[in-house]
């Protein structure tokens, strides 16, 4: 059975990150991305990875996860959901593209909840995304956690199933990082 994990990124605030030269952001500490999948008779299926980069390039925020290093804890079920379902091969990431001036963050100290829009590309496709998001601010380190849900259909990714059990095509996935404002 396999699902992807796509990651979501971002800031929410009082006042809008500065753009150009004037800030550069970097990923510090362990990420971790986080996928779930449901099926019948309460089936629950995670995929964990702290395999995550965050980076800046021409105006926009990107977070990128690794597909090959999902774990869902079943080598059997890795080995599927990489080789048959995500293609992690053609496809080794999910990466989630953010505006940068969309973006804003909290005052020092403070901690904000929103929502934004982004581009995710999943499977070689991309489509837009809504993200909710927190963001707590300490000093010149932002903490983001971040979840979104995604169909794997709207990718062009077979939706897993294994001796007759199907999961939903829904796939909720959650992000946690933090960012260093260099």
């Amino acid at each position: 059975m396999r699902k992807f994990a796509i990651f979501a990124l971002a800031f929410v605030g009082l006042s809008t990150i500065p753009t150009g030269a004037e800030a550069q952001f970097s990923r510090t500490g362990t990420p971790s991305a986080v996928f779930t999948a449901a099926g019948p008779a309460g089936l629950k299926i995670e995929g964990k990875t702290s395999d995550l980069d965050v980076t800046e390039a021409n105006d926009s925020v990107k977070v990128s996860v690794k597909l090959g290093a999902l774990d869902t804890g079943m080598s059997l079920r890795n080995k599927h959901m990489r080789e048959k379902y995500l293609e992690t091969g053609k496809f080794p990431t999910a990466d989630l593209l953010v505006p940068r001036s969309a973006l804003q963050i909290p005052q020092d100290g403070g901690k904000l909840s929103a929502s934004t829009t982004a581009q995710i590309t999943i499977h070689g496709q991309t489509k837009p995304v809504t993200i909710r998001y927190e963001a707590r601010r300490t000093g010149t380190t932002y903490d983001v956690q971040a979840t979104t849900n995604v169909n794997m259909n709207d990718f062009g990714i077979t939706v897993p199933s294994y001796l007759g059990v199907t999961v939903r095509p829904e796939v909720d996935i959650s992000v946690r990082f933090s960012m260093l404002d260099s």
